[in-house]
């Protein structure tokens, strides 16, 4: 064993803490849906957008909740694990199963033809105009896109999905066709439109075109031939950021997330500062803006 992996054995199998969701979260993302239709209704411009901008970010964060229950570590009790992530999904619209099929896959293949979070980026035959081309529908349509591209991928590879996975994703599937086949009806027999497009569809976009933005800067025009070298990674060196960075799960220590992926979010800062050294420290950077600088 090798000291670097000697001294991340014990922050790798620290019990997870719990993770700030449940009722309390959904009780503020509806305060500020509610909050945001009303200043739409009266006029109140400012108000609705910076609402808007709060309900992006809280979609996000959700997104990033996802992704922990995609590997299992949202909560230590299974069932709950599941049912948050089943419900979070149905609101994105991608199954848990589907997401976690598809993102185990980006993670055993990332940055080789095989990877399928990353089609069609990694493949080195596709035309100049068809990855610029999806890459804007990907940025302004990513909370329609990605579900597609998930949900492709996955039946494009149904042959090998295993047996028991492939009941559950359908059996997700279909609560995702019954769920919003009841929010639309309603929405249409009410005449709730321009409260549906404020208060739901709108964050969704934005949230759509944030997780786009930072999957782009995780990764795309990384080269190399290990999990680091491929992977930015983002470590705010001030309170504010590190504030930001706990409240999407410190997704953005995606280098070692990508190497150590069983290992709890709250424990990725101190990871990062172990993994992290020589050359790849290079690949760190104090803020989002300068992965992002480095990725365009």
């Amino acid at each position: 064993m090798t000291s670097t992996a000697a001294e991340l054995r014990p922050l790798i199998r620290s019990p997870r803490r719990r993770v700030p969701t449940g009722l309390p979260g959904a009780l503020v993302h509806a305060g500020v849906t509610v909050l945001c239709i009303w200043a739409w209704s009266i006029g109140w411009w400012p108000v609705c957008v910076v609402s808007w901008v709060v309900l992006i970010w809280l979609n996000h964060a959700a997104l990033t909740l996802m992704h922990e229950a995609g590997h299992g570590m949202l909560s230590r009790v299974r069932w709950i694990n599941e049912a948050q992530g089943i419900l979070i999904g149905t609101a994105a619209l991608i199954p848990l199963s589907v997401y976690r099929y598809v993102h185990a896959r980006h993670h055993a293949h990332l940055g080789r033809e095989r990877d399928p979070e990353f089609w069609p980026y990694n493949l080195p035959g596709s035309p100049r105009w068809m990855r610029v081309g999806y890459a804007w529908l990907e940025l302004i349509a990513g909370w329609l896109v990605t579900p597609l591209l998930y949900s492709i991928r996955t039946a494009g590879s149904w042959s090998i999905v295993p047996r028991g996975q492939r009941r559950r994703i359908v059996l997700e599937w279909m609560l995702i066709v019954l769920v919003w086949s009841v929010v639309l009806t309603v929405v249409v027999a009410a005449g709730w439109w321009s409260a549906f497009v404020v208060g739901i569809l709108v964050p969704a976009i934005g949230a759509g075109t944030v997780q786009t933005i930072r999957k782009f800067t995780e990764h795309l025009g990384m080269h190399g031939d290990s999990i680091l070298a491929m992977t930015r990674t983002v470590v705010y060196p001030h309170r504010i950021g590190r504030a930001a960075s706990r409240s999407q799960l410190h997704v953005d220590h995606h280098g070692t997330h990508h190497r150590y992926a069983r290992s709890p979010f709250h424990q990725l800062p101190d990871a990062t500062a172990i993994v992290y050294g020589g050359p790849e420290a290079a690949r760190v950077f104090p803020s989002h803006g300068a992965a992002m600088l480095d990725m365009l």
